[in-house]
Parts: C-alpha cells; sequence; structure tokens
C-alpha cells in the first residue's frame, strides 16, 4: 500500500476487509457465545453461583409465568411455555449473565391488546367490541383459545425475525438513542397499564373487553360502575397479599438483605400457600373466588404459528419495546464491562424466534428476575439452565397441583412486581432542576400513554426526542474567542481577551448539515460582520485551510505588517464539525465567496481529519484554493 492509498485510507475513502477461513469460523462463532463459555468456563469458581442463582430465578420464573399467562389473555400453561423455551434459546445466544429473558408484564400486556383485537369471542356475533376498526374472526368456543396462542406465537415469530435481521445487520448501536427519561416514563407508563389491568381480577368485578384511545379512562369509569358487584373474598385475599408481600419484599428482604445469601421468595411461598389454603378452604365454591383452573401436563409440541399482515405493524412495536427494555435492564446491571448490543439482539431474536414454534407469546426481560440474578452476582447465562430444569418439572409434573391457586393472588403479585416502576415519578423534580427538556419528554411520554393509548407513548416519545434533537441543533452554541491577555490561550470573548480588531474567531459548537447550516450563515454574519452589506470587491482574497491550532496574535500581526493594505480575517474554528452534509458544505463555500467579494480573508482551523477528506472529495477545496 502506497503512502497516499494509506492517506486515503484514513480519510475515510477505502475499506478493506480480507475473508479468511478463520474470520468466518469467529464471525460464527461469535454468534454462539455458548461456546466460548463453555470453553473457558471456571467450575470452582463459577458453577456454584450460577446454580444458586438459577435456582433463586426460577422462584420467580414460576408464579410470574402463571400470572402473566394470564395477562396475555392466554392461561398459565403458556406462560410457562414462555418461562421455559425462551430461556434456553437465550443461554445459547445471549451475553449478558444478568438478563433473564421469559415473560414480562409489558409484553404480555401487549400481547393482551393484540389478540382481544383480532380474535373475538365466541358469541360475539361478528362484531367489533374495539374503538378502532380492526378486521377480527369470529371463532367457536373450542377453538377459540387456540386461536389466541396461534396468533401470539405469530407475532413471536415476526418479533423475532425483526430482531435477528437487526443483530445480523449490527445495528445495536441505535440503543443508544433511547433515552433514559424517555425508557423511564414509558415503563412508568407501563406499569400504570399494567396495574389497571389487573385491579378488576383483584377486587372481583368483571367489566367489558375495552380498546382503543382512551381505554385506560373508560375502564376505571367501568371499574367506578361496577363496583358494588366486587368480591369480598377477592378483596380480603388481594389484602392479604398485598400486606405479605409489601412486608417480606420491602422490610424483610431488604433491611436484612447483607445477612441474607439469598432474597426469601415469597412469591414462590405464596403461591404454595394460597394454593393449599384454597383447596382445602374451598375458597372457590364457598367464597366465589375466581382460580386458575386446570393445568394441563406436559410440554408444547412444534405447532406452525398464525400469520397475518394485520398484526406486523403491533409485533414491530413490540420488537421495538423487547429491545429497548432488555438493552436498558442489561446496561444497568451490567457496569463491569461493555454490553455486546449487536449479539444481544441476535440473542433476543433467536428467542422470540424459537419460541414461536412452541405456542410461546413475544419473550422479554424481566426486571424483578434481573435485579435477582444481579443480587445474586451470577457469573454466566449458563444460570438460565437450572432455572429451565425447575420449569420443566414444573410442566411436566407440578402444574396440576396449582389448579386451586386463587386468582386475586397472581394480580396482586403482578402489581407488587412492578410497584417500583411507578416510583420512577420521584425523577421529575430531578429532571426539572438538570434539562426541562427531559421534563417535558418524560411528562408528555406519560399523559400521551395514559389519556390516549400505550402505542402513543412510543410515538409521542419518540418523535418528542427527535424533535427536541432537531430543535437543540438549530440552537446551537455560537460565539466569538479571543486571547487572554499576558497568555497564549483562546477562550469566548470577555473583559480578559483581546484581538485585533480586523480579526475574528468564530466557533459553532454543533455538527453542520442541513439544519444547522443557515443558522451557522446567519450567526456567523451576525457576530462577525456582514458582507452582505460591504461592498469591497478586491481582485484576489487568499483562503487558508489548517488542521492545527488557532494562529496566534503575532503571526497575524507579521501577516498584516506584509500586506500593502490591512486585510480583515475571519476565522472559523471547525473542530465541532463532526458531521457535514451537502447543505452544510454549499453554505460554507457560500459564507466563503461572500466574504471574498467584501475584501475578507476567511481561515479554517482545526478541521477534523473527515473535514478535510470531505473537502478533498467536493468543489469546496477547489472554489476557494489551499495554501
Amino acid at each position: 500500500m502506497t503512502e497516499k492509498e494509506y492517506d486515503d485510507g484514513k480519510c475515510g475513502n477505502i475499506i478493506s476487509y480480507k475473508c479468511t477461513k478463520n474470520s468466518v469460523v469467529s464471525f460464527v462463532l461469535s454468534l454462539i457465545p455458548i461456546v466460548n463459555i463453555l470453553r473457558h468456563y471456571k467450575f470452582k469458581e463459577y458453577l456454584l453461583r450460577d446454580v444458586v442463582s438459577g435456582l433463586s430465578t426460577a422462584c420467580l420464573h414460576f408464579p410470574q409465568g402463571m400470572a402473566f399467562g394470564i395477562l396475555s389473555s392466554l392461561a398459565p400453561k403458556y406462560g410457562l411455555y414462555t418461562s421455559f423455551y425462551p430461556v434456553i434459546m437465550y443461554v445459547i445466544f445471549g451475553t449478558c449473565p444478568y438478563v433473564s429473558f421469559g415473560t414480562n408484564a409489558v409484553i404480555a400486556l401487549f400481547t393482551a391488546n393484540l389478540v382481544q383485537s383480532h380474535v373475538l369471542p365466541p358469541g360475539s356475533g361478528g362484531s367489533n367490541t374495539t374503538n378502532n376498526s380492526i378486521l377480527s374472526e369470529v371463532v367457536n368456543y373450542n377453538n377459540f383459545l387456540e386461536a389466541k396462542v396461534a396468533l401470539a406465537a405469530g407475532s413471536s415469530l415476526i418479533v423475532g425475525v425483526l430482531l435477528l435481521i437487526l443483530g445480523l445487520l449490527r445495528l445495536g448501536f441505535i440503543s443508544s438513542y433511547m433515552s433514559s427519561p424517555f425508557v423511564g416514563s414509558f415503563t412508568t407508563t407501563a406499569a400504570i397499564h399494567i396495574i389497571t389491568s389487573q385491579i378488576p381480577k383483584a377486587i372481583g368485578v368483571e367489566i367489558p373487553l375495552i380498546s382503543g384511545p382512551g381505554k385506560l379512562v373508560i375502564t376505571y369509569v367501568e371499574i367506578f360502575k361496577n363496583i358494588s358487584s366486587a368480591n369480598v373474598g377477592s378483596i380480603v385475599t388481594s389484602m392479604i397479599c398485598i400486606i405479605i408481600l409489601v412486608f417480606v419484599k420491602d422490610f424483610i428482604n431488604e433491611k436484612f438483605k447483607l445477612k441474607l445469601y439469598m432474597p426469601i421468595p415469597i412469591e414462590l411461598i405464596l403461591v404454595i400457600c394460597g394454593t393449599v389454603v384454597s383447596y382445602f378452604g374451598k375458597l372457590n365454591s364457598t367464597f366465589d373466588i375466581p382460580i386458575v383452573g386446570s393445568i394441563e401436563s406436559g410440554l408444547s409440541p412444534p405447532t406452525l404459528p398464525t400469520l397475518k399482515s394485520d398484526i406486523i405493524g403491533d409485533s414491530i412495536m413490540i420488537a421495538i419495546i423487547v429491545f429497548v427494555l432488555t438493552i436498558s435492564m442489561a446496561k444497568v446491571c451490567e457496569t463491569k464491562s461493555v454490553i455486546n448490543t449487536d449479539q444481544e439482539l441476535v440473542a433476543y431474536g433467536m428467542a422470540n424466534l424459537g419460541g414461536a414454534f412452541f405456542q410461546c407469546f413475544p419473550s422479554c426481560v424481566a426486571p424483578p428476575r434481573t435485579i435477582l440474578l444481579k443480587t445474586m452476582e451470577t457469573k454466566t447465562t449458563l444460570n438460565g439452565i437450572f432455572s429451565a430444569v425447575i420449569i420443566l418439572l414444573v410442566l411436566l409434573f407440578l402444574g396440576e397441583y396449582f389448579q386451586y391457586l386463587p386468582l386475586p393472588i397472581l394480580s396482586i403479585m403482578i402489581i407488587i412486581a412492578i410497584k417500583n416502576l411507578l416510583l420512577q415519578f420521584r425523577q421529575l423534580p430531578r429532571l426539572w432542576r438538570i434539562n426541562k427538556y427531559d421534563f417535558i419528554v418524560w411528562v408528555a411520554t406519560l399523559v400521551a400513554g395514559v389519556f390516549i393509548d400505550f402505542p402513543y407513548a412510543l410515538y409521542c416519545g419518540v418523535g418528542l426526542s427527535i424533535f427536541i434533537i432537531v430543535y437543540q441543533s438549530q440552537r446551537a452554541k455560537v460565539s466569538l474567542f479571543g486571547k487572554l491577555k499576558n497568555e497564549d490561550l483562546y477562550v469566548e470573548e470577555c473583559k480578559r481577551t483581546t484581538l485585533p480588531s480586523n480579526t475574528k474567531i468564530f466557533k459553532m459548537e454543533s455538527s453542520l448539515f442541513f439544519a444547522t447550516a443557515e443558522s451557522f450563515r446567519e450567526d456567523l454574519y451576525k457576530l462577525a460582520w456582514d458582507p452582505r452589506k460591504m461592498t469591497k470587491d478586491p481582485e484576489e482574497v487568499t483562503f487558508q485551510v489548517a488542521s492545527g491550532k488557532t494562529p496566534s496574535s503575532n503571526d497575524l500581526q507579521i501577516k498584516e505588517e506584509n500586506d500593502f493594505i490591512e486585510s480583515k480575517y475571519v476565522i472559523i474554528d471547525c473542530s465541532a464539525f463532526n458531521y457535514v452534509d451537502s447543505t452544510g458544505m454549499a453554505v460554507l463555500s457560500l459564507v466563503v465567496k461572500e466574504y471574498r467579494h467584501a475584501g475578507i480573508k476567511v481561515l479554517l482551523v482545526r478541521c477534523t481529519t473527515y473535514l478535510l477528506s470531505l473537502m478533498a472529495r467536493s468543489e469546496l477545496l477547489e472554489t476557494v484554493g489551499k495554501e
């Protein structure tokens, strides 16, 4: 490679890759991280931690799987399937040991909205009970649940394919564009919707199916309209569960977390005790408290999911939420090393893609389980194997013993599991003090999600974030610089700076592209000189490009003494021009020409390598010349 080719390569003009056998093998192995984990697994150091953390997580997987299976409007066993198959897939393809893949309350809620919008219960006569006109099908009662399951699995297939493609294309960097205020507000909105969906089950109130814009408000109206029909047994059961869960999780586990080897699995204990009390106390027949019902033993056979064009839009939204929530939790927990977001996308895609053929609905990380793995200091993703073994035992042998579990217990477990998401409201005072734009994004996302519908929280949050980025880029900070007296240091102009009257040093702290180009020109003319109001037209004015530091005042003085006439100088600091598009180049060229027409010399200093290479490829350098 010649010196010129090397320089061109540094400027980004050439990129070369060699495809060898070793590089292909390395790429394939990078897609299956479990191979590398097994090769370097330290049994004495890792095994005990992985076993204990995996078994502890299973204590949450089991009750949450049943609870979120009901939340998804399917059945408990499908929640258990989603707590088994995707977990195995993530062990094979995942990289973060703290990610506990499986059921998630937010994704379960989205799944419920999807299947309820496209599969109507028998007896509806084909009428649409939703606020939106959506193509739906009415099936007989025997196939009603199977139709919903197949459609949910179809959504999981679409989610898996989309995430897998994003991972293979190495687009994991898009996670950096999800701001923490948006994620916080979005998950808070999700928590409000989830809690609202569980309140009727917790108090034993039956309300009609509601979906579409304004459904949250309408749901509470229906709850209060039917509050007189609330089941006293369900209310008492719910109150007892709240007291027990809050006392153990927030008092005992939190206060004695340094003394306890692992947190008390109160969810599992509550499920077992609730089932025993319900069976011997005959809570269903005596107090009319609803129970889980029959849970079939065995694993789901491989089946083809149902694919419809109508669910693609909802599935894309679910895929985005899976990516945002899981990457956010992984980054929160994994603080010692960098998350491989590209491979994580592959893992999320394979987990949903594989689970789709075993009657699983879309899967995602769950914050309670992930935080537990972080607390237990698990070492590798192999902890998921031990969680999956417990779920397998439940599916094969133990599931039928939990058919008497009261539904209010599962509803309260869901509410308590996500209550910490509601506490994110405490971020608001801090956001207001630090950055009011983040505060606006947080509040607007919440308001849109609560008073319109949950998907609108995503639309509003992302849209408003993009708008603020554009708005802020057009209001980039601009300033003139001067030299500090008695020091060779250039700072923003103030009383302690000095500069020859015929020189202006200008800097804009932003990239130069279509959104900032015009404001760059106007601000430059406002702070320096406006050539449009000047008439001098010299025969030739030199334009200089420099990649070094700003020239000193002594250099300028020598230059002035050698000139027959005194010239004016505009020095543009280009150090912030990390990106320049065609519009920016055109405006930069126009600025040079207009200043040249007015007899003012222009110097570009501290040019980035990117800008220099771009100028070499464009007409700008030929137009203005180079010394």
